[in-house]
């Protein structure tokens, strides 16, 4: 079936001047212009905007996107299922800001005290530990800050005299940075599959170290808190696409995580 450029406007939210924008460049062609002077985009067309859509809700440039979408269709599929692993996450730190701002309402209308690091539980991310901590060193922030070397993506974050805070998708990732991404996390899903084979259990100090090495890869987006990272842990359980996504690598692996996770909750993060 095939959809006129108001129609397309209408049920995805893009105005016309940007699905026009999108034809000029090349990042979106309509499928085919009708003999009433209209353009009229199909399935695949449609596909490819709500791709678009999910790369900029991350926070990647149209350059990128485009690149990105004319490579092969098995990294497209991988750079989607981490889109939308970040989008959970995301929802699981708005979560953590929720209960930030309930809590304090509640300390503010008397009904329970609120010690002073939970006023920012869910804002705090790598980023901004690290200006606290070299202004709290009394080291001077220089206006280009040097590039950052995380444990599954590498990063940059140019800060400027007049820059705000962070955004909250923090430092654009690349192609290159999602799939180096992917890739760490399959090895973690691959050596977690190999501990259940091999008997171990969620608390041992092998499997700790291993879920040590997905806390790492978390913090690479936000930096959670205990209750935070063991609400992950249940959504891995409970959430349709994460179990089956987890029962690809071992009918186990999504309970074995969680277990693992909220040991780890409960040593590194409580």
């Amino acid at each position: 079936m095939a959809y006129s450029m108001v129609d397309v406007s209408g049920m995805s939210g893009v105005s016309l001047n940007e699905l026009s924008q999108y034809a000029e460049t090349g990042l979106l062609n309509p499928a085919f212009g009708g003999l009433d002077e209209d353009t009229y985009y199909e399935k695949q067309e449609l596909l490819r905007l709500q791709q678009i859509l999910f790369c900029k809700e991350v926070g990647m440039e149209e350059n990128e996107i485009g690149s990105m979408l004319r490579d092969n269709p098995q990294d497209v599929i991988r750079i989607m299922q981490q889109h939308r692993i970040e989008i959970l996450e995301k929802a699981l730190r708005l979560h953590g800001l929720i209960q930030t701002l309930d809590k304090t309402i509640s300390h503010l209308q008397g009904e329970q005290e609120l010690d002073e690091h939970e006023l920012y539980i869910g804002f705090v991310n790598k980023g901004r530990h690290q200006l606290l901590n070299e202004a709290s060193s009394n080291h001077a922030v220089n206006n280009d800050m040097n590039q950052v070397q995380t444990e599954d993506v590498q990063r940059s974050d140019i800060q400027s005299s007049h820059s705000s805070a962070l955004s909250d998708n923090q430092e654009l990732k690349s192609k290159e940075d999602y799939l180096d991404s992917q890739a760490k996390i399959d090895l973690v899903h691959l050596d977690l599959q190999q501990a259940i084979e091999d008997g171990l259990e969620p608390g041992s100090a092998k499997v700790q170290r291993i879920i040590g090495r997905h806390l790492e890869w978390i913090k690479g987006y936000y930096t959670p808190t205990a209750e935070i990272y063991r609400d992950l842990a249940n959504l891995y359980v409970e959430h349709r696409d994460f179990r089956k996504m987890y029962d690809g690598y071992h009918p186990r692996l999504a309970e074995f995580l969680r277990d693992g996770m909220m040991i780890k909750a409960e040593q590194d993060l409580s």
